[in-house]
């Protein structure tokens, strides 16, 4: 009894983990664009969702994320912006990026 719920258990261990070693890191399904929210919008891209979360760092400093998703027919986009603000609401480094959501690919070095 006892081993057979052993075997069991390593069989389960064994392919949850085969799953896990066998993933490839290398492939993505967000490709980057440098197309800005002025951009999709002219393009006649809809905002679909929008979320905001802010993490404090430390020494009075906080980052805010904002992320937002716009669609066009079957055409998808994730905007993330990055601000770090000063505890006087003073922005001291901002970064955006939009990615397309395409079929998965494999990202090469550097990419």
């Amino acid at each position: 009894m006892v081993n057979n719920k052993l075997t069991i258990f390593l069989f389960s261990t064994f392919l949850l983990f085969s799953n896990i070693l066998s993933a490839n890191p290398n492939i993505d399904q967000w490709l980057e664009s440098e197309k800005s929210y002025k951009d999709l919008i002219n393009e006649g891209f809809e905002v679909k969702s929008y979320a905001i979360s802010d993490i404090e760092v430390g020494d009075g400093l906080t980052i805010i994320l904002f992320v937002t998703v716009l669609q066009k027919d079957q055409e998808l986009y994730e905007c993330q912006e990055y601000q770090t603000i000063d505890k006087n609401v003073e922005t001291l480094d901002m970064n955006l990026i939009c990615k397309e959501l395409v079929q998965p690919y494999q990202r090469g070095i550097g990419t």
